[in-house]
């Protein structure tokens, strides 16, 4: 079901961001193609990361352990809210599947932990700078399995696996790999903020001549590169073309101005098809990744999701 965005957003709201849209207009897109751009800036973060202060966040915990996959460790961020919690949150961070780490996403996963009063696992799955997708959605599995069988150890029985841009890419690639060998009674619901689920490129993207963020060409450049050693309409990396009976409710949050909006459209079309139970939110002046600006618009889809997941059956 497509949700009306006015039953969620105000028109100032709307307002705010657009006008927020205006100075983004002036900024560089970022070129997710380009692989020294990203060395630099994970460079960067890792290291901002080990020489400043980390940010303490009131009522939420923080803890790191590490788990072994494909011959190494990869560590997990945990984070608790003070109250027992209703589910397990498994995010996975966007960046074009070559940027990013669990810690840089601390503030943002706090802020979901106490609106939701969910417990979130975030792992630093293999970045693909060496455009070996294969490894990062193997990482993605492993992290899956992973919280599906420590559920218990968070008190309670119920999964929710979200991912950002990419990472819902690897969150759906994860949830189809893990379905072909047990059963996901466990995972109550799936989100996607500004999800990749076409690597071929989907209509809105290849068409796209200007965009905010990110820049569009770059983007399918992108996209090339990673699905190089593969096919791209494989339902192993492009869900998309996948069978997604069996799959749990998902909520699908999109930006109106995304350059892969209609990577949303067409997977909840497909979603709500064969489940019957997938919803769509397209943010009205949303560009992509609009979840982490500081808007009015950004703060209440996080808000809508965190209510979506409360009303999800028990």
């Amino acid at each position: 079901m497509e949700i009306n965005p006015f039953s969620v957003f105000e028109e100032i709201d709307v307002r705010r961001a657009r006008r927020l849209n205006r100075v983004l207009a002036y900024l560089p897109r970022y070129h997710t193609g380009r692989r020294l751009n990203a060395r630099m800036i994970n460079g960067v973060v890792e290291l901002a990361g080990i020489l400043l202060r980390r940010p303490r966040h009131r009522d939420v915990t923080i803890d790191t352990v590490k788990m072994w996959a494909d011959g190494r460790e990869i560590p997990i961020r945990i984070l608790r809210p003070q109250n027992p919690v209703a589910a397990l949150y498994l995010h996975f961070h966007g960046g074009a599947w070559v940027l990013g780490n669990s810690q840089l996403d601390d503030g943002w996963n706090a802020e979901i932990a106490k609106s939701g009063n969910v417990a979130i696992a975030s792992g630093d799955f293999h970045l693909a700078l060496d455009d070996d997708l294969k490894r990062t959605i193997r990482d993605a599995v492993a992290l899956t399995e992973w919280a599906l069988d420590r559920l218990a150890e968070f008190g309670t029985d119920r999964l929710i696996v979200e991912g950002e841009s990419s990472g819902a890419q690897l969150a759906a690639c994860a949830l189809l790999q893990v379905a072909k060998t047990r059963r996901l009674d466990n995972v109550a619901g799936f989100v996607s903020f500004c999800g990749a689920f076409d690597m071929t490129g989907s209509p809105s993207l290849s068409n796209a001549r200007h965009s905010l963020i990110i820049d569009p060409a770059s983007a399918v450049h992108n996209l090339d590169r990673l699905t190089r050693r593969s096919d791209a309409k494989t339902p192993e990396i492009s869900p998309i073309f996948a069978d997604l009976r069996g799959m749990p409710p998902a909520l699908f949050i999109a930006g109106a101005l995304d350059p892969i909006l209609d990577d949303s459209r067409k997977i909840h079309d497909v979603w709500q098809r064969q489940t019957r139970h997938a919803d769509l939110l397209v943010v009205p002046e949303a560009p992509h990744g609009f979840e982490r600006l500081p808007t009015r618009v950004a703060a209440k889809a996080r808000d809508f999701m965190c209510g979506w997941i409360d009303k999800l059956p028990a």
